[in-house]
């Protein structure tokens, strides 16, 4: 869905979400025994040309996409993700390379969608410095582009919330998604299952690298795989009862030196068993740049952690840090000695307040650093762990409504984002009656050339939005035999659609739209007269979805349902009527 004013053929060569120095360009990854990935390198520019990208698929049979690209032009980034989702390709981010900007808008245009931890970047549009629109003008073109980039999300199925984070961060910061937030704003999404491993966990190589260079990954040291075991035995402590009990049934060996005794294995899992049935509710996160190790035949692990521990039964909670050290048999991979001691206790503590400082400092570092750095994206990843460890416990980050610079980790409650996916998720979907679109047969199908609109004297109430109904009808027909449908923005959360013979030429209004009718979302096709439309009453804070037949150019109601509150209608109408 595009926006064609007279703001918004201003805004399309002024707005952007990042300094563009370069176009696009198209370079091939040479893959083992399967087809190139292609590389999207650059900054998106007005001249990009995204049938360049149609050649190069039809002659590489690429399947999967990724990118190098610090932004650009917002429409021709968006242009490329509708290239991207026509040709059914998918999308895949590592973070040796970015994506940030307006390129996160073309990563979404893939139909299964993955990208690691601090891959994808977001932050506010901006002006480019060539731009002289100023005032109204400047909070038009705003608006504008703010509901065109709202309805391209609502079409790739991702979360319009993912569009108020993007807002809370300044044009001259970058916010890196965690895999959380990637997963929830359904910014990834799906799987790769035919994507070749070296693809899915090597860096992108251009075409400058001869095919048959070969790519040796570099083996964990000793001390790299005990430094993972103890990061895996405290992640699995963190989780639920029957998990990290699970874990530690295999962690040790058959008789461990624990706190200075010897002691049989089965009395070491009592211990953790009954330690884990008094506090069922743990977090355990080592502190970075403590842990230490030294390996010889055996491993010996020295570090500090912080801990939160909860009661069920009276809300106790256990706060403080700890130094531990371990000896790890790397050759059966289990525990055989294990001692420690209390360095901290938090008095009287109801909150993690130390796994909080934690996750604050990593996030500086993340958010702070350079995109590419080794350092930057280990703080990314600490961040991630941690913040998952949080939010396990039972503490989330920030409220319905709040930005950036609002947000605080704070125990979840009905207006914590995580808290309303839980309810959500728990409740029953309310089922919508969906009429067979078959019932609706349509009454003739396009043949021949495409007939405009007469703006000038017959159609002359639509010849504000001809540029954006000619742009449509030229496409051809897309709903009920030989009618153009074309949703257009109107400001943010706000469109309307219009519906256009391809026979005659006659554009018409459609029944539902515009600021009585927010996140306006349609579902029809070419072969049907029947179109679902799910729409926002702001007056009632009410979602409800419609079903309309047009018939004969006239649009008849069959049915309406309310389905959910306001966040009903964050979700595409697809997805509501599964």
């Amino acid at each position: 869905m595009f926006l064609r004013t007279v703001v918004l053929g201003i805004l399309a060569s002024t707005i952007w979400f990042g300094t563009a120095c370069a176009d696009i360009t198209i370079q091939r990854v040479p893959i083992d025994n399967s087809s190139p990935v292609l590389l999207l390198k650059g900054e998106f520019s007005q001249s990009d040309n995204p049938e360049l990208l149609a050649r190069e698929v039809a002659a590489s049979g690429a399947k999967v996409i990724t990118f190098d690209s610090n932004g650009g032009h917002v429409l021709s980034a968006m242009a490329y993700g509708r290239m991207i989702r026509s040709l059914g390709l998918s999308t895949l981010q590592l973070r040796s390379s970015q994506c940030a900007s307006a390129c996160a808008l073309s990563f979404v245009g893939g139909v299964n969608r993955q990208a690691e931890p601090g891959a994808i970047g977001v932050h506010q549009s901006s002006f480019s410095p060539e731009s002289n629109i100023e005032g109204n003008a400047a909070v038009a073109a705003v608006q504008a582009m703010t509901a065109e980039i709202m309805t391209y999300l609502i079409e790739m199925d991702v979360d319009p919330k993912l569009l108020q984070l993007s807002l809370s961060v300044p044009s001259d910061d970058m916010r890196y998604l965690t895999a959380n937030e990637m997963q929830n704003y359904k910014v990834t999404w799906g799987s790769l299952p035919a994507l070749p491993e070296r693809a899915a966990s090597t860096e992108a190589a251009p075409t400058t690298v001869p095919p048959s260079t070969n790519t040796e990954v570099t083996p964990l040291t000793t001390e790299q795989k005990a430094l993972a075991f103890v990061a895996t035995y405290h992640d699995a402590w963190s989780r639920g009862n029957s998990e990290a009990l699970d874990f530690v049934e295999k962690a040790y060996a058959d008789t461990v030196d624990f706190y200075g005794k010897a002691t049989p294995k089965a009395i070491v899992i009592r211990e953790k068993r009954d330690f884990a049935s008094r506090w069922p509710i743990r977090a355990y996160s080592v502190k970075p740049g403590s842990a230490r190790v030294t390996c010889s035949e055996t491993c010996r692990i020295d570090g500090v952690l912080d801990w939160y521990a909860k009661r069920d039964v009276d809300d106790r909670v256990s706060s403080g840090t700890a130094e531990f050290s371990l000896v790890w048999d790397q050759r059966a991979g289990t525990i055989i000695s294990e001692t420690g001691k209390v360095i901290a206790t938090d008095k009287g503590a109801s909150q993690p307040t130390r796994l909080i400082s934690q996750w604050k400092e990593q996030n500086t570092a993340c958010r702070g650093g350079s995109g590419d750095s080794a350092e930057t994206m280990a703080a990314c990843d600490r961040r991630e762990t941690v913040g998952t460890k949080l939010q396990a416990v039972g503490w989330c980050y920030g409220r319905e409504g709040e930005y950036g610079y609002q947000m605080e980790w704070h125990a979840c409650d009905a207006a914590s984002p995580q808290q309303d996916r839980a309810v959500a998720a728990a409740s029953p979907a309310i089922k919508v009656k969906r009429p067979n679109a078959s019932d609706f047969p349509i009454q003739g199908r396009f043949t021949g050339k495409t007939v405009l609109p007469d703006f000038k004297r017959r159609d002359r109430e639509f010849n504000s939005f001809r540029t954006r109904i000619r742009e449509g009808m030229r496409e051809g027909p897309n709903f009920a035999g030989h009618y153009t449908l074309i949703q257009i923005g109107c400001g943010a959360g706000c469109s309307f659609a219009i519906v256009a013979d391809n026979q005659t030429g006659r554009p018409a209004s459609f029944p539902r739209g515009g600021e009585d009718n927010m996140y306006l979302n349609l579902d029809y096709s070419r072969d049907s007269r029947l179109v679902a439309v799910q729409w926002l009453s702001y007056d009632v804070n009410k979602c409800f979805i419609e079903f309309f037949d047009f018939d004969r150019n006239t649009w008849k109601p069959i049915s309406k349902t309310e389905i959910g509150d306001t966040d009903a209608c964050y979700k595409p109408i697809k997805e509501n009527l599964r």
